[in-house]
């Protein structure tokens, strides 16, 4: 198949795992990551990562780290995802989240060499 260099593995290439603290046990796990490059129904392979995720006090966690440029929200409880965006480069850090001086609370990420920042609602 034209087009890429991909692990020589089955995919899926890349997962977020939540584990419950007080147990040790799996709560949920997704594929992470998307390969762009595959035809449509195949594209959902899971990709590698590069850094971790935060979770807000709301319980949304946020994630940039795949080399698909996305930025992900997911509902920390069940591993649903919330919403999804496309980065201009690869997110290569953890989010961080602040409460600017409007009040407002806002999650930023790093990609590669610029800041992308997102007003929460």
């Amino acid at each position: 198949m034209p087009g890429g260099n991909w692990p020589c593995q089955k995919p899926p290439w890349g997962r977020l795992t939540a584990v419950n603290s007080s147990t040790g046990d799996i709560a949920w796990q997704v594929r992470l990551g998307v390969t762009d490059q595959l035809p449509e129904g195949r594209q959902n392979t899971g990709r590698p990562a590069l850094a971790g995720a935060i979770v807000t006090g709301g319980g949304v966690l946020f994630i940039a780290s795949t080399d698909d440029n996305r930025f992900r929200a997911f509902d920390a409880r069940t591993g649903t995802q919330l919403w999804v965006t496309r980065l201009e480069r690869r997110g290569n850090a953890n989010p961080i989240t602040y409460q600017g001086r409007n009040g407002k609370q806002y999650v930023a990420v790093v990609a590669t060499d610029m800041v992308a920042v997102y007003a929460l609602p």
